[in-house]
Parts: structure tokens; C-alpha cells; sequence
């Protein structure tokens, strides 16, 4: 009866714990017995926090030792052995194992849970990954709760991501989860945080400097949309000289991405600036944010803007576009012409499944959704899907 009943739960808990990269055949592999079985049960109560479950199994203590043994091991073989591609910059080009390639993607919020399985049956080969709190974020491990918010771990986010074929991009929008530390905005070494967040990225890029399917973007938006509050394209190349370096003094190789001025949407410094950038640097790649200071002009034109940072010798990609922003509702479909036409990597905001908010690709039922929203979520379906 005990075995029935374990085998039942294994089966009720395998798909989340298949996420934190243990996948079914290397279950089938040593889930074998009963003892086993108590342990892999247990794994997945310390992993999210089911007291109740771990008392009720009366492990002994051999068995737990050995099962926190086998977690540490099999989450390490079982996904980061997995990344054996290569990703690299040359020249303009992303490449992936050496061939220019260009992704379609979407923005998510897996640290709050999820698996990014759902997204295959879009197309969806390449996921920019929210960090709105960056100092308590985990890197490995359970889930944790801040302030009421459980945050699953980046490495458990990465490696579902790579069982499902997908390039991850690690992207902090904040320092603390707050309102007040947002980075959306900021003149980045003027914040009061860092000294911090240079100290955090240090221990991600540590994380993950074996994994090159993992990408490092420095931040997000940065910098006001109208060039005020201090900015000058002398800071914004300060700023991400240092950023791209505290990132490489770990020995991390993995691509790097730094956003343009003007909250994200300015190519204007990356002419002026990103050649001086690249000066000493490799692996260094430009994310622009597609809004209203792109999504108002005529496919033609977008197509030579970005050709323009092309003939620059700059390998850019558009981490978010959307129809809504600040206020104002576009159509997105004139740049994703153009981006389709340039061969252009584009990162949809947003994977979420709500139809009350016009930026969100799915309904609550899993359709696209097409809400008031100049058909967003079937237009970048057709998108992804038709390349």
C-alpha cells in the first residue's frame, strides 16, 4: 500500500520537479524501489517547503544524505551537462556553434513559477528572464519567500528553460523588489545600490560562466526617456564599460547584452559610443527596446535604423516590443516586418496569461490574445512561427 501510495505521489509531482532539471529517463534510472521513491519525494518537499509530507515519510537518516546527494548531482548532470552549444559574437552576428542565427522570443516571469514548456508550441526558442528583486533572488535551490512572494532560483529557471531548447537572457529590472530601487530610468553607478548590484552580478556571471546558453544583460532600461536627469552618452559608456567588466572579471565568457539610452529605445549612443565599447571587449551584444520611438515609423524606415547599427559593426537584437506603452497603444506589426526582413532576434513583452492586460500574448484559457490590442498575440504567433 505504502508503495502504491509513493508511486502515486511521485507521478503528482513529477512535472515540477522535471523543471529543476531532473528529467524521465533519468528518473526511470534509479527511482527503483521504495526507498528511492521516499527520497524523491522528499527532494521535492525540501524543495517546496511541504513540512507536512517530509514528517509523514519518517525518512532515516541515510536516506536523506543520500538524497541531498543525488539532488546536488543530478540537477548538475542532468541540465547544465546540457549545454554543449556554443554562442558567440562575430562581427554583427549572434551565432550559434558558429552560424548566424537569429531567435524569436518573450519575456517572462518565471522567477514567480512556471515552466516555459508552454512556449513551445509557439516557436519560442529564446526567454528574457525578469529579476525584479536582485539581491534576494536565489541562484540555486528551493523556492524562498520575500515578503509573501515565493522566487525560484536562477539555475532551476535556466535549466527548464534548457530542457526546452531555449536560450536564457538573465535581466534584473530591480535591486529590491521595490518600487524605489526599479532600474527603469536610472543613471546606473549614480544609484545607491551600486556597489551591491555590481557584488550580486558578480555571483550570477560565477553561476553561470560554464553555461554559454545563459546570456548577461546588465540592466534594464535604463537611463530617463528624454536625456535628462544627468545623462550624457559619456556616463552611459562609463557605465557599461563597468558593467561588461565586473561581469568579465569573473572569467565568464558568456554573451553580454547592454541596453541603449532613453529607457532602452535610443540607438543614437550605441552609433556615437558602442564601437568604443567593443574596444578591448568580445561577446558584447546591444538590446533596443521597440516602442513609440519605433513602432510610429514605416517598415522601411525601421529596417535601415537597423541596419544602420549593423554598418556600425554592432550585433543588436530587440529585447521587448509590445503595443502598449506608456499610455499609448501601437501597432507593432510595420517592425516586425522589418524585423523579419533584417533577420533581427525579437523579444515579445509579455508571456502571461491574462486578457485584461493588452501587452499580455495569451488569455487566461491559452489562446492568443487579441483584446483590444491590435491582435498582439496572434500577430507575434504568426511571428514566431513563420520565420
Amino acid at each position: 500500500m505504502r508503495q502504491t501510495l509513493l508511486t502515486k505521489t511521485l507521478d503528482s509531482l513529477q512535472p515540477p520537479f522535471i523543471k529543476d532539471g531532473i528529467t524521465s529517463s533519468i528518473l526511470n534510472s534509479w527511482v527503483k524501489d521504495t526507498e528511492s521513491l521516499r527520497i524523491y519525494v522528499f527532494l521535492y518537499c525540501i524543495q517546496y517547503g511541504d513540512e507536512i509530507l517530509v514528517k509523514s515519510l519518517k525518512f532515516s537518516w541515510s536516506a536523506l544524505l543520500l538524497g541531498l546527494s543525488l539532488c546536488t548531482t543530478l540537477n548538475t548532470q542532468a541540465a547544465i551537462a546540457q549545454a554543449v552549444d556554443t554562442y558567440t559574437i562575430a562581427g554583427n552576428t549572434f551565432q550559434k556553434n558558429g552560424v548566424v542565427t537569429s531567435w524569436r522570443g518573450a519575456n517572462a516571469l518565471h522567477v514567480f513559477g512556471g515552466s516555459s514548456n508552454d512556449m513551445n508550441s509557439w516557436g519560442v526558442d529564446i526567454v528574457r528572464e525578469f529579476i525584479g528583486n536582485m539581491r534576494d533572488t536565489p541562484l540555486t535551490g528551493y523556492p524562498i519567500n520575500v515578503n509573501g512572494t515565493y522566487l525560484y532560483s536562477l539555475q532551476n529557471i535556466v535549466n527548464d528553460n534548457r530542457v526546452n531548447g531555449k536560450v536564457t537572457i538573465l535581466c534584473p529590472f530591480g535591486w529590491d523588489g521595490t518600487s524605489a530601487t526599479e532600474f527603469l530610468g536610472q543613471n546606473p553607478s549614480k544609484t545607491a545600490w551600486w556597489k551591491s548590484y555590481k557584488t550580486k552580478f558578480k555571483t550570477i556571471a560565477n553561476q553561470f560562466k560554464n553555461q554559454p546558453d545563459v546570456w548577461f544583460e546588465v540592466w534594464n532600461e535604463p537611463y530617463w526617456y528624454d536625456r535628462s536627469r544627468g545623462y550624457s552618452d559619456t556616463l552611459w559608456l562609463s557605465d557599461m564599460k563597468a558593467m561588461v567588466d565586473n561581469i568579465r572579471s569573473t572569467g565568464a565568457t558568456n554573451i553580454v547584452l547592454v541596453p541603449g539610452a532613453e529607457t532602452g529605445q535610443d540607438e543614437k549612443v550605441l552609433l556615437a559610443k558602442g564601437p568604443s565599447l567593443l574596444v578591448g571587449r568580445s561577446n558584447v551584444g546591444f538590446d533596443i527596446h521597440a516602442y513609440e520611438k519605433w513602432l510610429g515609423d514605416t517598415q522601411r524606415s525601421v529596417e535601415n535604423r537597423i541596419q544602420a547599427v549593423k554598418n556600425a559593426g554592432l550585433a543588436v537584437l530587440f529585447g521587448e516590443v509590445a503595443p502598449l506603452n506608456a499610455g499609448t497603444l501601437m501597432n507593432p506589426i510595420n517592425f516586425l516586418a522589418a524585423a523579419r526582413a533584417q533577420s533581427s532576434t525579437v523579444s515579445a513583452w509579455l508571456w502571461k496569461y491574462d486578457e485584461t492586460d493588452p501587452d499580455a500574448l495569451l488569455k487566461a484559457d491559452g489562446t492568443a490574445n487579441d483584446n483590444s490590442n491590435n491582435n498582439w498575440g496572434s500577430t507575434y504567433r504568426d511571428f514566431t512561427l513563420n520565420r
